[in-house]
């Protein structure tokens, strides 16, 4: 196909969509140009003739180079064996999956599932299989070719054990996608078939999430530089290709001109971290980047008026804390329920965050179909919350741990918000200490389970699938096998989630996770959900371009600078 074809199948594409249910239930195939569901806007009607015309738009121009200030260093670039948003902002412009996110739809509750690097693909044996067609005449940025032999390497990767180029740290990060995979079969060149032991209908948007990406990578480049070289070294098939890293300085990407889809406008993409907010604004303000996420919230005015562009989106995000069940007094279920309605969320929103975030409800976040933006089980309530402890067998209160980090993604400002945390607590009579760290530090920490003393451990996460909630609350992924880092367990949750996973009907499936929402949250009150981040991004007047997408990183392929 030439690059002119490839290029008009892609413009295609993109103005198509797929819902999650439509493709779980087909066993026809899901084709971009004839299942997927047109959504294109019709052109507006013309103006009238004593109206003035309005100013033409501006085109977009090739060229310059984007400096986007990160708040904080990035992970490895090996997206079997990484997680977190924001390295997902990075290894998305290098890496591709089977099918995307269409991450060009900022108007929507949650990223539609539209081709990517298969072109279709049919579900099959009550979501037991799926097949897939590849995309043909992709190469890496190594220009070696992609294929389906490709994707069976980058499969046992992850999963088989015997596998030449196996990594452990991959099977553990990609676990969620491979957990129930029995096979990656190569039918044909560009023909590869899944084998699962039992359904998993949210598998597909599962395999596009940020905690263990099942993006493809270059076999070649593996056999030249290993499992551990590979992530200094990463090659894709993506719009971007990286060029250098130099570690808490920059990592640049440049653009891949023998991209299968539209080519980015951006020559260059450098990624410099800033973990300080405020020195993340004044590199702004110098003209040192274009872009930062995580704005001090009282700067967000200043910025308005100076003519900056301020980008807010639903992503998926809820800044919540794992509670400890094993404490001897988090344990107790009213202590956990007065810690929740001790806390004033909508006026932390308000008056701290300045309206970069919304008051949480709930533990399921914003872009996932699940999401009930209504449900809130714990109003502020102050009398009550004294009232709990009291019949908890603490009416003086007692003596706790919070943990937190100083910066990473989409933490906001974790510090003054656990700060705002401990004096709410404190009117109750809970006196908290604060233990914090930097971000890849406080990470690690995420797989070892709470100690006794410690009440919770902070997050800011979220997935724009609802199994995400199986992910931090089933109680087989407590440490060291998994994130659950609250020890929560509960066999009802348990069995919701599989019925949940095996469910292809999609109302019917995001009726069992609320169900599950409801047992976390008023049951047991395991997870204590804050804020919902809006994802405020600031853009310098010349960027142009952006799409703020219901999701946690971006395509950053659509952006040009004006001149």
């Amino acid at each position: 196909m030439s690059d002119k074809e490839t290029e008009g199948s892609w413009e295609k594409v993109r103005s198509l969509q797929i819902s999650r249910r439509d493709f779980l239930l087909s066993v026809a195939g899901v084709a971009a140009g004839t299942a997927l569901a047109g959504c294109q806007s019709s052109s507006p009607p013309e103006k009238k003739a004593e109206k003035a015309a309005a100013p033409a738009a501006a085109q977009p121009k090739p060229g310059g180079t984007l400096i986007y200030g990160m708040e904080s260093e990035s992970d490895i670039l090996d997206p079997h064996a990484t997680g977190g948003w924001i390295t997902a902002r990075v290894t998305f412009q290098i890496f591709e999956g089977l099918a995307a996110e269409d991450l060009r739809k900022a108007d929507v509750p949650y990223p539609p599932i539209i081709p990517g690097l298969a072109t279709e693909w049919q579900v099959a044996d009550g979501g037991k299989t799926y097949t897939f067609k590849l995309r043909k005449g992709v190469k890496f940025h190594d220009d070696t070719p992609f294929d389906a032999e490709a994707v069976k390497f980058n499969y046992d990767r992850m999963m088989k054990k015997d596998a030449p180029q196996f990594y452990q740290r991959a099977r553990s990060y990609c676990n969620y996608i491979v957990q129930y995979l029995s096979s990656t079969e190569v039918v044909d060149s560009h023909t590869v078939k899944f084998t699962f032991k039992e359904p998993f209908a949210e598998w597909l948007p599962v395999s596009l999430q940020s905690m263990g990406q099942g993006l493809m990578i270059s076999p070649a480049a593996w056999k030249k530089w290993g499992n551990q070289g590979l992530a200094e070294h990463p090659v894709g098939t993506g719009p971007f290709k990286f060029v250098e890293r130099i570690r808490n300085e920059k990592i640049v990407l440049e653009r891949n001109n023998d991209y299968w889809g539209p080519k980015p406008y951006l020559d260059k993409i450098i990624y410099r971290p800033f973990p300080d907010a405020a020195a993340r604004l004044n590199a702004l303000l110098a003209g040192e980047c274009d872009m930062i996420l995580c704005p001090p919230p009282d700067s967000i005015q200043e910025l308005r008026t100076k003519g900056y562009t301020i980008s807010q989106s639903n992503a998926p995000h809820v800044w919540y804390f794992w509670l400890n069940m094993k404490d001897p007094i988090v344990g107790k279920l009213k202590v956990r329920q007065a810690m929740q309605m001790a806390v004033d969320r909508e006026k932390m929103a308000k008056d701290l965050l300045k309206g970069t975030a919304k008051a949480a409800g709930g533990i399921i976040p914003p872009g996932c179909s699940s999401y009930d933006p209504k449900y809130d089980p714990y109003p502020f309530n102050p009398q009550k919350a004294k009232q709990l402890l009291a019949e908890a067998g603490h009416p003086n209160g007692f003596e706790t741990i919070l943990m937190t980090s100083v910066d990473g993604s989409g933490q906001m400002i974790p510090v003054p918000m656990a700060e705002w945390i401990q004096r709410d607590l404190a009117a109750i009579g809970i006196k908290v200490k604060l233990e914090t760290y930097e971000w890849i530090t406080y990470l690690s920490k995420m797989f070892q389970s709470l100690k006794p003393g410690y009440a919770g451990y902070q997050l800011s996460w979220g997935m724009t699938t609802n199994y995400w909630i199986d992910v931090v609350s089933n109680s087989k992924r407590q440490p060291p096998d998994g994130v659950n880092i609250g020890n929560y367990a509960n066999p009802k949750v348990d069995q919701l989630l599989l019925n949940a996973q095996r469910e292809l009907d999609e109302a019917k499936r995001i009726d069992l996770y609320r169900q599950v929402q409801k047992v976390l949250m008023e049951e047991d009150a395991g997870f204590w959900p804050i804020v919902n981040d809006l994802n405020t991004i600031v853009l310098a007047k010349k960027v142009k371009g952006f799409i703020n997408p219901p999701e946690e990183w971006f395509q950053l392929s659509t952006v040009w600078l004006e001149s």
